[in-house]
């Protein structure tokens, strides 16, 4: 009841935020995605859907503020069905509290996702102070570069949901928490720099961060720098860093790299494990571009286990067309998944996957046929289709 109770006052302080400020207050849609799979069972076509919104309410410049909500289902197949009843099961109860289980678990709801408060051009300098509450920056995104700057796009292709639905890669650390942002960019036009002091939620009550950010845009060169620490954490605290590096010295070549180590311990050896590794070099010809990524996934990704310890992708993509140019492109992947653990079943896999991307006012589509060729089977795991939808407002 707490939940629902604090949702509703949000609501109505949005409400009563938007009529009183009139167009001091912005109502807008972040994000809004829905990824589609469609996968065989039992000789069965299954689609189970995905969605993940944000809705952001902001307004003033001085002190600046923002709300934001949303929700995130990993099934919103359940979305509007009734609860189940249980004499539909009657007698058999194990089967109701199964059916009444799984009703519960995804059930899709609007809930709290942050909120901030800005004070902008503290003691008349080019530095801001926010106050926040939930979540904040992504570091190691890259997702900066575009509202920061106002640049293009530069983040990988290969991240998020669509690509890694268990972990979701994107970035190298996420601030997450209560706590205080100081930013500036002392008066320059190509840098801005950040210090979050935080309670961490990755980590629980009572826990902190400390990080600290810089960012570098140039015409041809974009760079990010962060490290962080947390406390009290095992016997030494635990801590963090990472490098974005992105460098397009032609319009036909590009190099995008994420560099980091998610989790360090200085109780525990170091090891290879403990990184995060990225390298794109991408290749544009007129109507052709070639993209190569590699990448060495973590064991540790903000602050908890991935269970990919050891796990290395090598993706390809031959993609035709430019989508930051025309409204369609399309190409083919390639993806070679590496298990170097000793204790992994299969060390090797193969997928192929066709796509054709497509953008029509504001939305982007994705279709895509994961065709996995080895482990080589001609059974329900071996074809996965997938629509992707994502909103841009």
């Amino acid at each position: 009841m707490k939940k629902k109770q604090f949702l509703l006052i949000c609501l109505l302080s949005a409400g009563l935020i938007l009529p009183v400020t009139g167009f001091a207050a912005d109502l807008t849609i972040p994000e809004l995605e829905l990824i589609s799979r469609g996968y065989w069972q039992q000789d069965r076509l299954i689609l189970s859907t995905r969605g993940r919104t944000e809705l952001q309410v902001s307004g003033g410049y001085k002190f600046g503020g923002s709300l934001l909500l949303g929700f995130e289902s990993e099934n919103l197949g359940y979305a509007g069905r009734d609860a189940p009843v249980l004499d539909d099961y009657a007698p058999d109860e194990s089967a109701y509290i199964s059916a009444l289980s799984d009703y519960m678990e995804n059930q899709t709801t609007l809930q709290f996702q942050g909120a901030q408060i800005t004070y902008r051009d503290l003691f008349d300098t080019p530095t801001n102070l926010t106050y926040f509450v939930g979540r904040n920056d992504r570091l190691g995104s890259a997702e900066v570069f575009p509202t920061e700057f106002g640049s293009a796009p530069i983040a990988t292709r290969y991240q998020g949901y669509l690509y890694f639905p268990q972990n979701e890669y994107r970035g190298i650390h996420s601030v997450h928490g209560t706590g205080i942002e100081l930013s500036s960019s002392f008066g320059t036009q190509w840098n801005r720099s950040s210090v979050y002091l935080y309670q961490d939620s990755n980590l629980g009550d009572g826990n902190y961060s400390a990080d600290a950010r810089f960012l570098a845009h140039f015409e041809k060169l974009k760079l990010e720098l962060f490290g962080g620490t947390s406390f009290p954490q095992k016997s030494y605290g635990l801590y963090r860093g990472g490098i974005l590096f992105h460098y397009s010295p032609a319009e036909r070549g590009e190099f995008f790299s994420q560099i980091g180590l998610p989790y360090y311990d200085p109780g525990e050896n170091l090891n290879i494990n403990d990184f995060y590794f990225l390298f794109e070099p991408r290749v544009h010809f007129e109507y052709v571009s070639v993209i190569l990524t590699l990448f060495w996934h973590p064991a540790m990704y903000n602050m908890q286990p991935t269970g990919d310890d050891g796990s290395a992708d090598i993706n390809f993509n031959l993609q035709f067309g430019n989508p930051q140019q025309s409204p369609l492109s399309g190409g083919i992947e390639t993806n070679f998944t590496l298990e170097t653990e000793a204790s992994s079943a299969q060390d090797f896999k193969l997928k192929v996957t066709p796509y054709l991307s497509a953008i029509t006012s504001g939305v982007m589509w994705n279709f895509m046929v994961h065709v996995n060729l080895l482990p080589y089977s001609l059974g329900e795991d071996m074809v996965e289709g997938i629509i992707g939808v994502k909103a841009e407002f």
